[in-house]
């Protein structure tokens, strides 16, 4: 269970709240252009493959998103899949390695992956989630300059997104979260930008949850394949 508990925090969506001041307005209609809204509107199903490197081992994965709010996240084993998915309505996850069961998930972990389970990110649901949203100035993000947008939701959790002043895209966020009672930070770095069907993502992910150190690197997105709602569904999991 170690290992998918880090799963949920791979990818992390954005979301703002418009109306609050002109400046934020303006960095939010950019970065919708900039990452191609318009284009992943009509896009159905989103399936990337890749791989992933944790504690000094690099796996395939394969993460599947289906509109509007279905997400399954897998890690392939030669022995067997590590999954984490989300239906629309229950959250789950199933590790061979630690027991026969599936189990749904609750809490943190639950909020985490319904965020991801989210087609078109936070970002551009911000008004049914009732979060707030501040601009907290330019900061630097390496050699970067990005503007830093907090986000609070009515939870209390804090989110921080950072976009690169000049092309608009998300290059960091951080965020701090607890589970199982344990308070954690988890910090995400995103990297080379690609554009696909109109759509401009990142192929490159690390993420830090405390001590532990995870990338993503994408290597094939595919659009719009049909993908069954039973692929997603807890209790077709195994």
């Amino acid at each position: 269970m170690k290992r998918t508990r880090w799963l949920i925090f791979i990818i992390y969506v954005i979301s703002f709240q418009s109306g609050i001041g002109q400046t934020v307005s303006d960095i939010l209609s950019r970065h919708e252009l900039a990452s191609g809204l318009n284009s992943r509107q009509k896009i159905k199903t989103l399936t990337s493959i890749g791989k992933i490197t944790q504690m000094g081992n690099t796996l395939p994965i394969s993460i599947i998103q289906k509109r509007p709010n279905k997400y399954r996240f897998d890690v392939h084993l030669d022995e067997g899949r590590i999954t984490q998915a989300y239906d629309g309505m229950f959250g789950w996850t199933f590790n061979p390695f630690a027991g026969a069961d599936t189990l749904l998930l609750d809490g943190p972990e639950l909020a985490q992956i319904r965020e991801s389970a989210d087609f078109d990110g936070i970002l551009h649901s911000y008004r049914q989630k009732g979060f707030s949203i501040q601009l907290a100035g330019k900061v630097k993000v390496g050699s970067q300059n990005a503007y830093k947008i907090q986000i609070k939701k009515p939870s209390g959790e804090v989110m921080n997104f950072y976009l690169d002043v000049n092309t608009y895209l998300v290059i960091k966020s951080d965020v701090g979260l607890l589970i199982n009672g344990m308070p954690y930070v988890a910090e995400s770095v995103f990297g080379d930008y690609r554009k696909v069907g109109g759509m401009i993502l990142p192929y490159y992910i690390q993420t830090r949850n405390g001590a532990m150190l995870t990338e993503i690197r994408i290597d094939t997105v595919r659009l719009n394949e049909t993908m069954e709602d039973y692929y997603f569904q807890w209790k077709h999991a195994r």
